[in-house]
């Protein structure tokens, strides 16, 4: 998928494909609608707007201002995947308005791997917030003997240590293409004749660890969850519920994303699929950086008494919803229960 398309209803300059540039006299144009990029842009500025500040508030809350715990560490990972995807926005914004790269060579390749940085950081730190939630359920006493802060830190490193490698193709095969200045894949450091299935494969690899198997461990640990849960006849905690959203909210924003880059390395540029696709490759990328910022909305909105919500500060919110649930609140909240079911039944 391309990082910047022009607004003007043609690509102009050169095209890349396969790892060479080609004249646009000899490669067929393909027409973009300008409405779609002045769309994109305005999703982007409703991301930076939004994102910036919110995913803001949630670092300095988790790191600085409640008790730190292995829930904060999840949420404060996630908030700085975020912000560093939020503050990309401005460059994207410039290449869409300018039609070429003008930052040179290093920043065209680190800038839009922040983007797949970001998406992989979350979607791996949401798929160990699952197996957590799933482990809390499972092996209760395990968590509470070996279910510790300084795990959370080995795993949150571990996480962005798997991130940058899963991304790091961005990083090798972006370059500035050499007529138009845009910042495109190039595969020139592979040969040519495997160049499309190189292209391909990064497509697959990236759908694959980016959404397909997250999404099937997810899926796992809560319907194990669930069966648990039900067989139980116990509650839902607020984390789980606000997890669950969360996650929800990831597959929704990156579905369209992967699927787009899936149909574009699949067909070749002169192709009517491909160039269908590209009409509207730039707003599903503006859709996925909107999940950078819809999570301290999130946050706000699952907190506790929505009616009184306006008339609360947004960090004391924040402070409620991000605060891990100690096992004496779940203890009291499991013997309330119990001791109504009881009272219910005497007076059956």
């Amino acid at each position: 998928m391309d990082y910047d398309a022009g607004l003007n209803g043609t690509y102009s300059g050169d095209y890349d494909y396969g790892g060479h540039t080609f004249p646009t006299h000899i490669m067929p144009k393909t027409s973009v609608n300008p409405v779609y990029g002045w769309v994109a842009i305005f999703l982007y500025v409703l991301v930076f707007i939004l994102g910036v500040p919110g995913n803001g508030l949630v670092i300095w809350i988790t790191a600085f201002d409640i008790k730190r715990s292995v829930n904060t560490m999840w949420f404060l990972n996630l908030a700085v995947a975020d912000l560093l995807c939020c503050l990309s926005v401005p460059f994207t914004i410039m290449s869409i308005v300018l039609e070429y790269w003008p930052l040179g060579l290093f920043a065209c390749k680190f800038i839009p791997s922040i983007l797949l940085i970001s998406m992989y950081a979350s979607v791996l730190l949401l798929t160990m917030i699952s197996i957590d939630r799933c482990l809390l359920v499972m092996k209760p006493v395990w968590c509470q003997n070996k279910r510790t802060l300084g795990k959370a830190y080995v795993a949150c490193a571990f996480t962005w240590i798997l991130a940058l490698v899963f991304s790091s193709p961005s990083f090798i095969f972006r370059n500035l293409s050499t007529s138009s200045g845009k910042c495109v894949y190039s595969y020139v450091l592979v040969p040519k004749e495997i160049q499309q299935t190189v292209e391909n494969s990064i497509a697959v690899y990236r759908l694959l660890i980016g959404f397909i198997i997250p999404f099937l461990v997810i899926i796992t640990c809560y319907t194990i969850l669930v069966v648990r849960v039900k067989k139980r006849f116990t509650q839902n905690t607020k984390t789980m519920t606000l997890v669950l959203v969360v996650i929800a909210g990831f597959f929704i924003c990156w579905l369209p994303y992967h699927v787009v880059g899936f149909v574009i390395a699949a067909n070749p540029s002169h192709s009517d699929t491909y160039k269908s696709i590209k009409q509207v490759d730039t707003i599903f990328v503006a859709i996925a950086f909107m999940n950078s910022c819809i999570n301290p909305i999130i946050y706000v909105l699952m907190g506790q008494d929505f009616k009184s919500k306006f008339q609360k500060s947004i960090r004391s919110v924040l402070r409620n919803v991000l605060t891990e649930e100690s096992s004496q609140s779940r203890d009291s909240s499991k013997t309330k229960s119990l001791s109504e079911t009881r009272n219910t039944e005497a007076s059956v």
